[in-house]
């Protein structure tokens, strides 16, 4: 079992302790600074908004990305398993 590190992730300005493996913590820290981004993206869009609606509009449109490329990774992937059954076909 992998040994696992308590760090403090900072969202919003609000700090959460997170235990990681030491493969995981980059990705946490990749991600922690990606949503802060974000977070202050939505700030300067929408000012006079409260935090929480930043954190949500944050959530959402980093819920819909992912949802996004996971589709698209999903027409590749039909793609090519099409291709290897053509390829397949062919050779019998």
């Amino acid at each position: 079992m992998d040994d696992l590190k308590t760090i403090n992730i900072t969202i919003a300005g609000r700090t959460f302790p997170v235990k990681l493996t030491a493969t995981e913590e980059p990705v946490a820290v990749t991600l922690e600074t990606e949503l802060n981004e974000r977070i202050s993206e939505f700030q300067k869009l929408y000012p006079m908004r409260d935090k929480l609606d930043y954190v949500i509009m944050t959530m959402l449109s980093y819920t819909f990305d992912l949802k996004k490329s996971s589709t698209i990774d999903q027409k590749v992937l039909d793609e090519n398993i099409d291709k290897i059954k053509n390829l397949l076909e062919e050779t019998e």
